[in-house]
């Protein structure tokens, strides 16, 4: 098992570019009763290859996508081809001082990569989501093989459900099964993907 801090990130954003968008970027879409997302706008936090901030500017919303890493950055090209555009912001999010105000968060399994700084982030992201706006993202449970490294952040149930007071929870599904981790080591994921509504 390779620990999430030893992964070559960009060799693996690499490989991981050509992928199809996860099926999450349109249950958030559905989520905010978007039929297109002219005029609107996304958080992706870790956007990797690009594969899921890339539909939704495809789909017409303007995405800030951060990563510290800048595999992304190639495929900024293809901004001439979309109904949407993407900023790209390469640096670690923790230093982020302030997120543009958007209508939908959206992180796929980099949130809890930040470990410690995740709750201050968690802050600032709260803040910049618009009324009636929606978080869809992956945060790991207390059975996930990296529970108790200090780089990875894990969260109880209740924890993740007091992260999301005050907002409806659209969808809850969870990953709690053997699997392999980003380098292909196996690796026991305990996964909340979560969608969530903040009140209008």
């Amino acid at each position: 098992m390779t620990s999430a801090p030893e992964v070559d990130w960009h060799a693996f954003n690499t490989s991981a570019a050509g992928r199809p968008a996860r099926r999450l970027v349109s249950t958030a879409i559905s989520a905010i009763g978007a039929v297109t997302g002219a005029g609107r706008s996304v958080l992706d936090l870790g956007a990797g290859g690009g594969s899921d901030a890339l539909e939704f500017a495809r789909r017409g919303f303007t995405v800030f996508a951060y990563d510290s890493d800048d595999t992304i950055a190639s495929r900024l090209v293809e901004n001439s081809r979309m109904d949407g555009t993407i900023y790209f912001r390469h640096g670690d999010i923790a230093e982020v001082e302030a997120f543009p105000a958007a209508d939908i968060i959206y992180s796929g399994y980099a949130l809890p990569l930040l470990g410690d700084a995740l709750p201050a982030v968690w802050e600032k992201l709260r803040a910049a989501l618009k009324p009636g706006g929606v978080v869809a993202v992956d945060l790991f449970g207390e059975h996930d093989t990296w529970a108790g490294d200090d780089s990875i952040a894990t969260f109880t149930a209740a924890e993740i459900d007091a992260m999301l007071e005050g907002m409806r929870i659209v969808q809850r599904e969870i990953r709690d099964e053997d699997g392999r981790d980003f380098a292909d080591g196996k690796k026991h994921w305990h996964v909340h993907t979560l969608v969530a509504r903040a009140a209008a």
